[in-house]
């Protein structure tokens, strides 16, 4: 039973969007300071692409792409469009979302679930423990208390939260909170994830725990990472990803031809910066 199968169940779990398509068109933000974050840049990401890696250096705009893609960030320049797809469905049933419209923004909110490192919502560190905290918001939603027990269970099984779920959260290491984080982030069944650096700084073996654990749930995944290894390892699957540098796209394909090109992006970068010493 999946998770909104058992939040709604029967005829409204087929009406939930199983996929999204994520339109950019020119779109760019230019921070309040002044500082851009990203460059007007023109990109589709469809559901025939499930998992989507985002690589760059710090800097490049990893963190302004992905909050413009799941409607943090609003843009100003272009234009971002959110799509939504139901099994079966056709163009007619799609949603056409804009997140600089505040009653779509509520809706992506909805269909996206937003994971931020190992970031987890402040409130969490407010309950008596992480099982309680996520309990509270599905509460707040007059979810009815046997399926928000099936939901958490459900959760806390596949990413191996079982045995602290009675823990409070600032008891967890950094490993359980970063599952935490996704498992947060997917409590409400969204269509699509995106997320910020999902095991950043964790050890490799942390790693592919989380990597693991997000990467065999069913859902349609767009992420950034600095670990060019893990974009490469077959069980995990990336279907394309994306290379980012000075704040604009500069390459977008296969995992492999991206670490290529990333390599030798880096490299040339070093040549010049020794060149000019």
């Amino acid at each position: 039973m999946g998770l909104f199968d058992a939040l709604f169940g029967g005829r409204a779990a087929a009406d939930r969007p199983s996929s999204m398509t994520f339109v950019m068109d020119g779109a760019g933000h230019r921070y309040e300071d002044g500082n851009v974050g990203l460059l007007p840049t023109t990109l589709t990401i469809g559901p025939d692409t499930r998992r989507v890696a985002v690589i760059g250096l710090n800097g490049s705009g990893k963190t302004t792409l992905l909050k413009l893609l799941d409607g943090a960030l609003t843009a100003s320049a272009g234009t971002v469009a959110v799509m939504s797809h139901r099994d079966g469905g056709t163009a007619n049933d799609d949603e056409v979302l804009n997140p600089a419209v505040k009653r779509d923004l509520k809706r992506i909110e909805d269909l996206v679930g937003r994971v931020r490192r190992e970031e987890i919502p402040n409130s969490y560190y407010q309950a008596a423990d992480i099982r309680e905290a996520i309990d509270q918001p599905l509460k707040k939603h007059k979810v009815p208390e046997s399926e928000r027990q099936q939901i958490i269970g459900d959760l806390f099984a596949h990413f191996d939260l079982t045995s602290v779920a009675r823990e409070p959260a600032s008891a967890l290491d950094s490993e359980k909170r970063h599952l935490l984080a996704i498992a947060s982030a997917l409590s409400f069944s969204p269509a699509a994830i995106v997320a910020d650096e999902p095991t950043k700084g964790l050890d490799e073996i942390g790693s592919a725990h989380v990597a693991r654990a997000l990467f065999s749930y069913d859902r349609q995944v767009v992420f950034a990472t600095h670990d060019v290894d893990l974009i490469q390892r077959p069980e995990y699957a990336i279907d394309r990803t994306l290379v980012l540098d000075d704040h604009q796209l500069v390459f977008d394909g296969s995992p492999a031809d991206a670490a290529a090109f990333y390599a030798d992006l880096i490299r040339r970068k070093y040549e010049a910066a020794k060149a000019a010493r």
